[in-house]
């Protein structure tokens, strides 16, 4: 049996697919089994979810692509501790480098725009090559809690300048539950986590499609701020091949596809942007089945098995 997982800011996918070809799925929010506290705790959690998902049989393959992990230090720690509660191979990568293979495709830049952002690529020592991923308070941009906080932002400085209060600052104030606009920051702030803030991003779009300008203004400055997140990793020995887009709020709203779109035509007209709208955990299944055949992207870091790091004259993990 094989297994993929989808690990996300707001909701982890799990699917296990038999040999039979039969498959089973569960979703689940992060918050129920993830705590961010202890990360042995964390991995064992992980395990047995996997492990009820999979209670016909073992899992003999288990590629995971996790929210949170943001380098190749992040990620191995977790692929170790993952590896010892499992007798076959453990992958773990980030969440955005399910998105390649979800489409067929094998090396290039991808980028989640979902509860945060990150665009992430690899060198040819294999080696995470990262950008973004720094949280709401910090950076996050083109994410439904990057795009909160700017458009916060947006309201103060339209409101400093003298202008009245548009739709966006209205559903703003309404839907956070203050009455007074200079109350807003503390409001956002006493919520503190990204998906808490990131609820309210579809009040964005909302604000957009009636034309508030300062809605516009804050979708535009998302899509700029993912295509520059391309930018720097291009800047940094990143593939010009494909770009791959995906993500809850991406993939939901056309409007910030076509500000990134546009934005990547302006840094980069070569590179093409690809909106990636299957389950991101597809992408671990297919490369879970490339493991089970040794025929994993060379792009890829190799797994771990039975809590032990396989090398690359191991043709089980080739």
């Amino acid at each position: 049996m094989i297994v993929g997982v989808d690990i996300g800011g707001t909701k982890t996918h799990v699917m296990a697919e038999r040999g039979d070809g039969s498959s089973l799925e569960r979703t689940l929010k992060t918050v129920e089994w993830r705590g961010r506290t202890n990360a042995e705790a964390d991995a064992l959690a992980l395990a047995s979810l996997i492990e009820a998902l999979c209670d016909s049989g073992p899992a003999d393959i288990v590629v995971v692509g996790s929210h949170g992990c943001d380098s190749d230090e992040e990620r191995l720690a977790l692929q170790q501790r993952l590896s010892r509660h499992f007798a076959g191979q453990v992958l773990v990568l980030n969440d955005s480098e399910l998105l390649l293979p979800a489409i067929g495709k094998i090396s290039g830049i991808s980028v989640i725009a979902g509860t945060g952002s990150i665009a992430v690529s690899r060198d040819g020592d294999r080696q995470m090559i990262a950008a973004g991923g720094w949280g709401w308070y910090l950076g996050d941009e083109g994410s439904a809690s990057g795009l909160v906080r700017e458009a916060a932002r947006a309201v103060r400085a339209s409101l400093d300048s003298g202008a009245a209060l548009d739709p966006l600052g209205r559903a703003l104030l309404d839907n956070v539950g203050v009455h007074n606009p200079i109350e807003l920051g503390r409001a956002l702030g006493a919520i503190g986590s990204a998906a808490g803030i990131g609820a309210f991003a579809r009040l964005i779009f909302e604000a957009a499609e009636s034309g508030s300008a300062l809605a516009l203004q804050v979708i535009d400055h998302g899509g700029r701020g993912l295509a520059l997140l391309v930018e720097r990793l291009l800047a940094r020995g990143a593939p010009r091949a494909d770009v791959v887009a995906g993500g809850g709020v991406v993939t939901r709203q056309p409007r910030l596809l076509a500000a990134f779109r546009a934005a990547l035509a302006q840094r980069a007209p070569d590179l093409a942007l690809t909106l990636v709208e299957a389950p991101p955990v597809l992408g671990a299944l297919i490369l879970a089945r490339a493991l089970q055949q040794g025929d994993m992207p060379p792009s890829l870091p190799l797994p771990h098995r039975a809590g032990q790091p396989q090398i690359a004259t191991d043709g089980r993990a080739a």
